[in-house]
């Protein structure tokens, strides 16, 4: 069996659990890695190199991770010293390294040691290269050699992925993007506010609060033209910005226009008149950090959320990822039209996101 180790956005593992039950069918065991969060890990089948190459590419795949790591072994350490951390590493077979052109090490540590990241590095990497001869490339590898220590648990493994699969860069659900929001959302918690919403074919999707547009560039890639996409948003740069990464992707199904989340009846009247209510709301709410007023984000939700209502079909749902959770939930309660059916915290750039899933009462 090979056990992999994907990573993921902070306290959403059992949503990365679900996405890798639905895709990939030969998956088993798959859990929290050790109750440490922002992991996953799972086993598959070590078949030929077709199928598991085949394997490999779904699990690449997937939108909701953001590395993927081959697990080769794992230990505690009685001492955590690096001589004890080396005689470990030693005692896992690593024998893919015997006739590998070339590898490198990377380390990443969390908890207090005696011993820095770095240094992990360079002892790991002359462990290697003193039992097994394969020379050391920072660039030119054909194996990453990764190993973390958190506290005194090690775990070892070959790292799949160089760069985040969060960006959406890579070869893997790649989106192309000439135009960065400064607060743009994670590709990844795009994706999940997305799956919570419950997106399907034929639905009608709005974001209101569109920025970037990761939101509706990741809805877009996800389903092409199969739901209707809507897009705004009140700032001129990031109406324009938002249109030029989708020119860029060839999305030229999205309709974007300016808009205001405070009276959405309004600004979407003729849309609504024309498609039918909304079938989901998907946003990233303005958190109003640089006011710290709170006062004002509970008039920008009370406005949002009532107007909302107005364009929303009857089974619809909305999906808002929001840093003032307790007033966002004291305005549900406050204007009695909808009941929060989920909610999850998670994090991003150091802050503590909230997400919640609410529906029509």
């Amino acid at each position: 069996m090979k056990k992999y180790l994907v990573t993921c956005d902070y306290n959403l593992e059992e949503l990365v659990i679900e996405e890798i039950k639905q895709n990939i069918t030969e998956a088993t065991e798959i859990k929290q890695f050790e109750n440490f969060s922002h992991r996953v890990s799972f086993l598959v089948p070590n078949f030929d190199k077709e199928k598991n190459n085949s394997i490999l590419q779904k699990i690449l795949s997937l939108r909701s991770i953001h590395s993927v790591i081959e697990l080769k072994g794992s230990f505690y350490l009685d001492k955590p010293t690096l001589e004890n951390l080396k005689e470990k590493i030693m005692e896992i077979d690593l024998s893919e390294l015997k006739t590998a052109k070339s590898f490198r090490a990377s380390a990443e540590r969390y908890g207090t040691h005696d011993f820095t990241s770095m240094e992990m590095a360079k002892h790991i990497g002359h462990t290697v290269i003193m039992r097994y001869k394969t020379p050391v490339s920072l660039t030119e590898y054909e194996y990453n050699l990764r190993v973390d220590v958190i506290g005194s648990f090690v775990f070892v493994g070959y790292q799949i992925t160089d760069d985040t699969l969060a960006h959406r860069q890579g070869n893997y659900n790649k989106i192309e993007r000439i135009f960065h929001h400064r607060a743009a959302t994670k590709h990844t918690l795009a994706y999940h506010l997305l799956t919570l919403a419950g997106l399907q074919e034929g639905d009608s999707l709005l974001d209101c609060t569109c920025g970037g547009g990761t939101i509706i560039l990741e809805a877009a890639s996800m389903f092409g033209n199969k739901i209707k996409i809507l897009a705004g948003d009140m700032h001129e740069k990031a109406i324009k910005g938002t249109k030029e990464n989708l020119k860029l992707n060839n999305f030229d199904f999205v309709e974007v226009r300016e808009l205001n989340a405070r009276h959405l009846e309004e600004t979407i009247e003729d849309y609504v008149e024309e498609n039918g209510q909304l079938d989901k709301i998907v946003c990233n709410l303005p958190f109003g950090i640089q006011s710290a007023k709170q006062v004002n984000m509970r008039g920008l939700y009370d406005q949002f959320l009532s107007s909302a209502n107005k364009i929303l079909s009857k089974n619809g749902k909305i999906v808002v990822l929001t840093m003032r959770q307790g007033v966002f939930r004291e305005v549900i309660f406050m204007i009695k039209k909808y009941k929060i059916t989920k909610e999850y915290v998670t994090e991003a750039g150091g802050l503590y996101l909230h997400i919640f899933v609410i529906e029509k009462i």
